[in-house]
């Protein structure tokens, strides 16, 4: 027993030491611009008389020119006749739109002749228009096109490709690009994956395609593939968004071979398109062999603070994992009583709360239901519905689409995702952005964040993590002016010894230890062992207390369930059997218990398809079609199917 609390002493005297320095790091650190080298040479800018670009600078900001005066409205550039008319109505009269945004004036004028360019502009400001919009204008001037208003096109009629690095995203392109079409004659299609990627493929061969939108492994997928009847042998545009994502280490290879199936540019002239928020070495190693030699580059940041330097953001520690959710609900309440007390000035609380795997996302909405109601009797007035909604790579197009409709539209609520709403995904009115845990690194945590405080309203950022992640934290964030917030009661509290935990604080644990408790075993075995998965890379052995500690308070176990080797283990891979459920995996197989994520888990070709198809039932609970896995849970005499989904990571 001495030696016990002899471990005790020492954790909790490393946590102090630990802390000291964050009220100091954390609060009084400053913003500090550091000069950065040029991303772009000088001879790689193509310079017009719409735009002069300063030599040698690091952030080129595009100017108007001496005598030259841009276009700000959409009508005008019809009157002009620099846009197609028909585009022109569907903006102005379809989607109600008058004035351009910056990044719109800045590169409509310049793209519709035919430039290629990279356009750096913030998330949030009317990008997708920006490079639509000339790329269907150039469309419609095609003489070949011909008359569509009665349709005839065909699976090789392909004119643009879009690129997105999600599914989500490349879905809302094409909703835009639908809108600007209305009228037009063009057909626009999807290629993504999940479950419904036949039914797009078939939806191409069958209604054929000018403007095709999609993910890069799905993409791949149908140019590749001489069955499909697929091809893009006139195409005119090619359009990567979100740039930077796609041209990283992970996505360069599967850009590069798209291009392999599309025609030489000698032969069939065609334009290139890069808008990222981002310009980073590599888009800039990448643009010379994808770009015209005389490229445009329009920077309409500028000198502006981004998001992560000027949205404020908290950072708060955890006495352990279980005081995650209380410590949301304490979030949630302030956020919904500040705006009740002020609504002129104040948000209504509408926020995205990011876990780092599938299985956390839907085990935490789950459970965080039981407290819409009592954040609903917060309001004085007729309350509005406060929803909780979860958006993640395991459910399929359909369910993610309409996940993010729902909270689109939603007034308060919470929706609980992975990361693949992480980038470029526009959720108006974001008041909070928390997440839960250490991010992979300093990009994701940022990328996050930049879905609050957009399109100039205001909005918060906080991250909750247990004093284990510290040292991860500081090495990955140290730079960010993120303050500690000492704050939540919940946050703090002592979960393991419920009969003195504050009333507040107390009500909330019940009800969440009841919610809990109703669900299946297997669901929270599932979130266990993704914890454990990420928790590998800290001290083991207070890792495990924390998980024991998480399952046996506020999850309701009786006992820890035993605990399977990491995947970033010694034996890579593989897991020990258990008593809560009976679910067994072999090293080095896939492992149904794994709930990774990734924003291209289901998009990429390394990735499984969906089990179609059950051959043969195991003993373990695992059934197998050929490489394509489901886990079935057995409860109560009753088969639940759970899709499994390995990332190719």
């Amino acid at each position: 027993m001495s030696v016990r609390y002899g471990h005790l002493l020492a954790r909790n005297l490393q946590r102090c030491a630990l802390r000291l320095p964050v009220s100091s790091t954390l609060v009084s650190r400053s913003i500090r611009r550091l000069p950065t080298a040029p991303l772009l040479t000088a001879r790689s800018f193509h310079i017009t008389p719409q735009f002069r670009v300063p030599a040698g600078t690091a952030n080129v900001e595009v100017e108007e020119a001496e005598g030259e005066e841009l276009i700000t409205e959409f009508a005008e550039l019809g009157e002009k006749g620099v846009v197609d008319p028909r585009v022109i109505g569907a903006i102005t009269q379809g989607m109600g739109l008058k004035t351009m945004t910056e990044v719109q004036v800045h590169t409509i004028n310049e793209s519709i002749q035919g430039a290629d360019m990279i356009a750096q502009a913030k998330t949030g400001t009317g990008k997708t228009v920006a490079f639509l919009l000339p790329v269907i204008h150039r469309i419609l001037q095609d003489p070949t096109i011909g008359s569509l208003r009665y349709g005839g096109a065909s699976s090789q009629d392909i004119r643009a490709v879009v690129i997105s690095p999600t599914r989500e995203l490349a879905e809302q392109i094409a909703v835009e690009a639908k809108k600007l079409t209305r009228g037009c004659g063009l057909k626009v299609q999807t290629a993504v994956g999940g479950t419904q990627k036949r039914e797009g493929l078939r939806r191409i061969q069958r209604e054929g395609c000018h403007i095709l939108v999609g993910t890069p492994g799905r993409l791949m997928d149908i140019f590749s593939d001489p069955s499909s009847g697929v091809a893009a042998p006139k195409l005119q545009a090619f359009v990567l968004d979100e740039a930077d994502r796609l041209l990283d280490i992970g996505f360069a290879p599967d850009i590069e071979r798209i291009q392999s199936f599309f025609p030489s540019r000698s032969r069939v002239d065609r334009q290139t398109l890069m808008f990222s928020a981002t310009i980073p070495r590599s888009v800039k190693a990448l643009a010379t062999s994808m770009l015209k030699p005389d490229f445009s580059f329009v920077n309409t940041v500028g000198d502006e603070t981004p998001t992560h330097l000027r949205v404020p953001q908290r950072a708060v520690f955890l006495k352990g994992l279980e005081n995650q959710l209380p410590a949301l609900f304490e979030i949630a309440k302030r956020g919904i009583q500040a705006h009740v007390a002020d609504p002129e000035n104040v948000m209504p609380f509408k926020a995205i709360v990011y876990y780092g795997s599938t299985a956390e996302v839907s085990l935490a909405r789950r459970a965080f239901m039981t407290m819409s109601k009592e954040l609903e009797r917060l309001y004085t007035s007729r309350p509005p519905k406060f929803e909780n909604i979860e958006i993640h790579s395991r459910l399929t197009q359909a369910q993610r689409t309409f996940s993010a409709e729902s909270f689109r539209r939603l007034q308060t609520g919470i929706l609980f995702s992975s990361d693949v709403t992480a980038r470029g995904m526009d959720f108006p009115n974001v008041s909070h952005v928390i997440q839960m845990g250490t991010p992979t690194d300093k990009d994701t945590y940022i990328h996050r964040l930049g879905r609050t405080a957009r399109a100039d309203k205001t909005g918060e950022g906080w991250i909750l993590f247990p004093d284990l992640e510290f040292n991860a934290f500081e090495d990955k964030l140290g730079t960010l002016p993120i303050e500690e917030d000492n704050s939540l009661e919940s946050a703090n509290a002592d979960l393991t010894n419920p009969t003195q935990l504050p009333e507040s604080v107390a009500s909330v644990f019940e009800t969440l230890t009841k919610q809990f408790t109703h669900m299946y075993d297997e669901d929270k075995l599932k979130a266990y062992n993704s914890i454990n998965n990420q928790m590998s890379k800290y001290d083991k052995r207070e890792a495990v207390r924390l998980l024991e500690q998480l399952a046996t308070t506020i999850w309701g176990f009786p006992e820890a369930p035993p605990l399977r080797e990491s995947r970033f283990g010694r034996n890579g891979g593989g897991m020990r059997s258990n008593n809560f459920g009976n679910l067994r995996g072999s090293s080095g197989a896939f492992d149904p218990l794994m709930a990774t994520d990734h924003p291209m888990a289901a998009d990429h070709p390394m990735v499984t398809d969906p089990l179609s198809e059950v051959v043969e039932i195991l003993a373990g609970g695992v059934a197998r079609a050929g490489d394509r896995t489901a886990t079935l849970l057995v409860r109560g005499g009753k088969i639940r199917g759970s899709e499994q989904v390995l990332s190719g990571q």
